[in-house]
């Protein structure tokens, strides 16, 4: 079972740090990142491989959507085109 789990974080360790760009020093952090994912993982119902945990690290990670940002907030006047000009 500890063989199953070194095996797990260490290939999630190794898709965490080529997400981030492959940067250089960054090893501790990427394994207690994967340590931490499988911590939950293994307190949780998840599925064997966890992907529904994952997606939800994802979504965190996950920048807000541009076009939300965009959206004027209640009572905010929105500034057109033909209002610039």
């Amino acid at each position: 079972m500890a063989d199953d789990r070194f095996a797990w974080i260490s290939k999630r360790a190794y898709a965490i740090w080529e997400a981030a760009g492959r940067p250089s020093g960054c090893d501790q952090e990427h394994w207690k990142q994967a340590a931490a994912e499988r911590d939950i993982m293994e307190r949780s119902r998840a599925s064997v491989d966890g992907e529904e945990l994952l997606l939800r690290f994802r979504q965190k990670a996950t920048p807000p959507n541009p076009d939300q940002a965009l959206q004027p907030e209640d009572g905010d006047e929105r500034i057109t085109a033909d209002r610039i000009s």
